[in-house]
């Protein structure tokens, strides 16, 4: 590598945070590798003479991809790298490498996997001086254990903040001043937390990390507007709008929601609605749907609020389709990922046979297996909730269904907790989080050992009923929709009502996918009927 390919690309790796754009300026186009040369296979066996410019490259690739949602693609970049670099530890690359692994790994909630990664990121990084790498992984083992473990999480950000601060990393010291904000609102400590939210906005208008500005000035804006301050937190929030619109290649929309709630709550519709209109055009541009479904949402309140009933209707139905065109991107996304996860695995454990036939590296394949085995298990439950997540449904789900005698006596149920972003609203997202939890807990005790309950996403929950009539299934949802006047949930006042609606259909066939787009239906008819009720499929509509 020359040296002037090697300041290039240092350089862009410096912009990766503060000017994207710039650094994909300073990014080279990866020419194709040649067939007949080494390329692609272990470094330690036949190195490449442009292993490391091709691997920095690749890194650089990596990050974009990670900033821009596109996991699958990070982690083929930084799986690439390093197969390149092999056991080459003494280049900064390799450590950088490993950090655009463990950002994807912990984007798409892979915790065990990401806390592997992020433990060979110390190593490393401590073996090549990568001082930046290494704080960063602290940071993000800290971010990871804030909900878990939150005396074990502030050990590793304050460890973070100390390196970012002896090397005057600005972009650093603003990410561990908001997340050190995060973990003391985990602990309830809600003023030191606005103290550190101050200093990461200090920190970020310094260096220009506007991303950080809007987050910070959002929370700042969202805390004013709960501690009823509406005249400061209306700042706030219009500062972010203001700083957000100057940022066009990393959009951000989380301003949007509070401030017009904020406008909705005032009287303000005319002016709620101009922003949500301004709002929708630039996402829809961008092409961030899911950006849309939210704003679609929130048109329709505002419709609503102004007396226009079509208008909301058809905000509504757009939000809808847009909602659930978002989550079957989001879970092939997630499967394409997973689906590189596992190459990846298998190209690393044949690298290591090649590298070191030895009956250590045996026992440490091994050891390996068996903490996969322990993640595969680990990947079919739900983090926030403890019940089964989506994932497990619709694999064991699936074989389930497919194992009953046909016709099967199964029914399907989708649940949904009424009003979801009035709870977050009024008590914040770690006040959601507690609802979640004890509202999934309340679940689990309430039906059989047999039934099947998995957290679909968000709010919905998905319940499977093996050898049960629609009539007592729906008698079974029905009683635990009266008992939720018992419900309480810690930390949250006692006066919290909850309530849910539900949809449950016959599956006599044992198809799932149908089952539950018929449940979705009725789910959305006892939404439109006024909320906390059970529709049950009427005999007529049954298939077969």
């Amino acid at each position: 590598m020359t040296s002037l390919t090697l300041s290039r690309l240092q350089e862009a790796w410096s912009w990766r945070e503060l000017d994207v754009a710039r650094c994909r300026a300073l990014t080279p186009t990866l020419p194709e590798p040649d067939p007949a040369s080494s390329y692609g296979q272990p470094a330690s066996l036949v190195p490449h003479p442009d292993a490391e410019e091709r691997a920095a490259v690749l890194v650089l690739t990596g990050y974009t991809a990670f900033r821009e949602a596109r996991p699958a693609e990070a982690l083929e970049a930084a799986g690439e790298a390093l197969a390149l670099l092999g056991l080459a530890r003494a280049s900064l690359w390799y450590s950088r490498a490993l950090n655009v692994r463990s950002c994807a790994q912990l984007e798409l909630a892979e915790f065990g996997l990401a806390t592997v990664t992020l433990r060979e990121q110390l190593r490393a990084s401590r073996d090549n001086g990568d001082v930046e790498t290494e704080g960063a992984a602290l940071h993000d083992l800290g971010v990871m254990h804030t909900r878990l473990d939150p005396d074990h999480a502030e050990g590793y950000l304050l460890a973070s903040r100390s390196i970012f601060e002896r090397t005057a990393n600005t972009v650093g010291q603003a990410f561990t001043a908001w997340s050190l904000g995060e973990l003391r609102e985990r602990q309830g400590r809600a003023p030191q937390a606005m103290d550190l939210y101050g200093t990461a906005l200090q920190l970020a208008t310094r260096c220009g990390h506007r991303a950080m500005q809007v987050l910070v000035l959002s929370r700042l804006g969202e805390r004013a507007l709960q501690a009823g301050n509406a005249e400061q937190g209306e700042r706030w929030l219009r500062d972010a709008l203001a700083r957000q619109s100057q940022d066009p290649a990393r959009p951000l929309w989380i301003t949007v929601p509070p401030l017009v709630h904020l406008l909705i709550h005032t009287g303000r519709l005319a002016e709620a609605r101009e922003v949500l209109e301004m709002q929708l055009q630039g996402a829809t541009h961008a092409g961030m749907r899911a950006v849309q479904s939210e704003l679609h949402a929130l048109l329709c309140d505002v419709h609503e609020a102004l007396g226009a009933p079509l208008e909301a209707l058809a905000h509504l139905r757009r939000h809808v389709t847009l909602y659930r065109q978002e989550n079957a991107d989001e879970q092939a996304r997630k499967v394409r990922a997973l689906e590189v996860l596992h190459r990846t695995e298998l190209a690393e454990r044949e690298a290591h046979t090649h590298r070191q036939r030895s009956a250590e590296l045996q026992a440490a394949l091994n050891e390996l297996e068996a903490l996969h085995l322990q993640l595969e298990k680990a990947s079919a439950t739900d983090e926030l909730t403890g019940v089964h997540n989506r994932h497990h449904l619709m694999t064991a789900g699936v074989r389930l269904l497919e194992g009953q005698p046909q016709p099967a006596n199964v029914a399907v149920a989708i649940l949904d907790i009424d009003h979801f972003k009035r709870v977050n609203d009024t008590y914040g997202h770690d006040g959601g989080d507690r609802v979640l939890r004890a509202f999934a807990q309340f679940l689990k005790r309430g039906l059989r050992p047999t039934d099947l309950l998995a957290r679909f996403g968000g709010e919905e929950f998905v319940v499977l009923f093996p050898g049960t009539l629609l009539d007592e299934a729906h008698a079974l949802l029905d009683a635990l929709r009266h008992s939720l006047t018992h419900f309480t949930v810690d930390g949250l006042p006692v006066n919290l009502t909850v309530s849910f609606t539900a949809g449950v259909v016959n599956c006599p066939d044992g198809q799932l996918l149908p089952a539950l787009h018929r449940a979705d239906q009725l789910l959305y008819r006892g939404k439109r009927a006024g909320r906390g009720v059970v529709e049950r499929e009427s005999l007529a509509r049954r298939p077969g």
